[in-house]
């Protein structure tokens, strides 16, 4: 699976997904857009270190849409082949949804956990920053040792590709897409 982010404007950002066995699918525009980092690209780096199979992208590879993305128009199918696909697409996805289990959460809560300590090594201190981290610390004390352990095993390599995405993505003009490979989190091309 490929994930194109595409920087389709000054502070906005939108995906496009292409799958070998399922429909293209889009979001445009997509939510959470940061300069040095968007939302979706932060879940992507959380969900492949943590080889989480039923978060976003780990669903949507399973051929879901995560319940936030669409068929693309055009392309090789006709109108009705779309509203087809696009039928099916949404029921599959709303199947995957249903079965996510612990971890559709955990992939909520470890790329909240991961973006606010990425962020704190670079925010200056701040009533919002200690803000951010209470809510972090609470957050990470609702996990279990299990899962806390798994967070941390992690850290380093989540932070590396954080910091090598991030150089990237604040490097791309509008109108390029940096592109990834599922489950690696390594650019192609």
């Amino acid at each position: 699976m490929k994930v194109h982010f595409i920087r389709s404007g000054e502070r906005r950002y939108s995906m496009r997904i292409e799958r070998s066995d399922a429909p293209v699918l889009i979001m445009h525009p997509a939510p959470g857009f940061d300069p040095d980092l968007p939302h979706d690209m932060v879940h992507f780096v959380v969900e492949a270190a943590l080889g989480l199979k039923t978060g976003v992208f780990g669903q949507i590879a399973a051929g879901g849409d995560a319940g936030s993305f669409h068929v693309e128009a055009g392309g090789a199918l006709s109108a009705k082949e779309r509203q087809r696909a696009a039928r099916k697409q949404v029921a599959k996805g709303a199947k995957l949804i249903k079965v996510q289990g612990r971890e559709g959460e955990l992939s909520e809560l470890a790329a909240f956990l991961f973006d606010i300590a990425w962020r704190s090594n670079t925010r200056p201190d701040s009533a919002a920053q200690r803000a951010a981290l209470g809510e972090a610390e609470r957050t990470r004390a609702s996990l279990s040792a299990d899962e806390r352990a798994r967070i941390d095993a992690a850290q380093s390599r989540v932070f590396a590709d954080f910091d090598r995405l991030s150089k990237a993505w604040r490097a791309l003009p509008v109108g390029d897409a940096l592109v990834l490979k599922w489950p690696s989190a390594q650019p192609i091309g």
